[in-house]
């Protein structure tokens, strides 16, 4: 309403100035000489006046034309310079007021949320599988022959007393044994398309590689353990016991009742332990689940040896029982009825692992080319077997 009012103003103002002029323009036709300079100065003054009424009428037709528009209803102007006076003087911003207010929020997308990106972090969190490190403690040997063939010398020359002068018939020649560890191959062929190895933030192929090294190690140790020796490493574990407990046989070893199904004892790690002959003791290590060792742990009043678990050695701390370096493996099975459940020995000697082949990795993008994907062909090839039956032995659990 109040641009209507204004506009009544200029025209009131525009009519004002036309009258003198009017009235100046019919008295110089009865005269002979003209005032130009007072002509001019009413004219420009009339212009003036009619351009900003021209202007004022332009933005007038503009809001009324705006669909709902309220421009020109009575008091709009006022209204609402009443409302954004009140909201300026209000401390209570955040109470709902009749003003409508925008403001970016971060949780919202299409108010801001687009804006604010989650930083991604070079740390990959990973988890941790258990395993049994026999490379830490066996015989490791490397080779270019699909199999290596070890001599088993394990038998003794025979030898008697004689008078002197006497006569001695011949005695019995020691005999030789022949071990051949045969190179097997594990597998795997895991793939990624094109855009995944192209647009990926970290190296897909590095990443793809360490998984399947750390999962061919895993599985390489568990054949170390109990593999059955076809297409696969044969285990400690596989082997029969000792017809006679005394009494050496080859492809047999010396397995310890412990005397207890479910319990470990004191008794039981002693004798498994003085089972061992001297030679092998230098170098000899326990091999159990992390659990059984934890069960050693709890023997108390008589066995009170066992309360000095940890050895310091170069600034690193070892697990020790009755002295030995004791190693987890995860693939030895757990105190129980039966089980063979902790392995004792020099493993140095005992077990040998052989590599044919390291990790080897072919990148082969024409397989799979028809998906869109590349193939990453990965094999190893190692082999593993028992290569001395006397320097360790195998504790087992009672049968109930």
């Amino acid at each position: 309403m109040s641009d209507l009012n204004e506009i009544k103003g200029l025209v009131e103002g525009i009519n004002s100035t036309l009258m003198p002029l009017r009235a100046e323009v019919e008295s110089l036709k009865s005269r002979d000489v003209v005032d130009e300079a007072k002509l001019a100065k009413m004219a420009d003054e009339v212009t003036a006046k009619m351009e900003a009424l021209q202007e004022k009428q332009r933005k007038l037709e503009a809001a009324v034309s705006r669909p709902n528009s309220t421009a020109t209803e009575p008091g709009f102007l006022a209204e609402h310079a009443k409302k954004f006076s009140d909201f300026m003087r209000s401390t209570a911003r955040t109470e709902k007021t009749e003003i409508e207010v925008r403001a970016m929020n971060t949780n919202v997308q299409a108010d801001g949320g687009y804006l604010v990106r989650p930083e991604l972090s070079n740390f990959v969190v990973t988890r941790v599988f258990e395993t049994s490190p026999m490379r830490a403690v066996a015989n490791v040997e490397s080779g270019s022959a699909k199999s290596r063939d070890y001599l088993i010398d394990d038998n003794e020359a025979a030898s008697a007393w004689i008078a002197e002068g006497g006569t001695q018939a011949a005695t019995d020649t020691p005999e030789l044994g022949q071990k051949e560890i045969v190179a097997h191959t594990q597998r795997a062929q895991p793939s990624a398309t094109w855009e995944m190895l192209a647009d990926a933030y970290l190296d897909v192929e590095a990443w793809l590689a360490g998984k399947i090294a750390d999962k061919f190690a895993r599985t390489e140790n568990t054949a170390f353990v109990s593999g059955n020796g076809v297409g696969k490493p044969r285990g400690i574990l596989t082997y029969a016991d000792r017809a006679s407990p005394e009494v050496y046989q080859r492809d047999r070893i010396r397995q310890i009742v412990t005397g207890a199904a479910t319990t470990v004892s004191a008794d039981g790690f002693i004798g498994q332990q003085n089972a061992i002959k001297e030679p092998y003791q230098a170098r000899a290590v326990w091999m159990m689940k992390r659990g059984t060792f934890g069960e050693a742990l709890k023997l108390k009043g008589a066995d009170n040896y066992f309360f000095s678990p940890v050895l310091l050695r170069d600034g690193q701390a070892s697990m020790q029982l009755l002295g030995k370096p004791v190693v987890f493996a995860d693939d030895i099975p757990s105190v129980g009825a039966g089980n063979l459940s902790v392995v004792y020995g020099d493993f140095s000697v005992g077990y040998t692992v052989y590599d044919r082949v390291g990790l080897q990795i072919i990148r082969d993008p024409f397989v799979l080319a028809g998906q869109g994907r590349v193939r990453f062909v990965t094999y190893k090839r190692v082999g593993g077997d028992v290569t001395n039956f006397e320097a360790f032995n195998i504790a087992r659990c009672a049968a109930s």
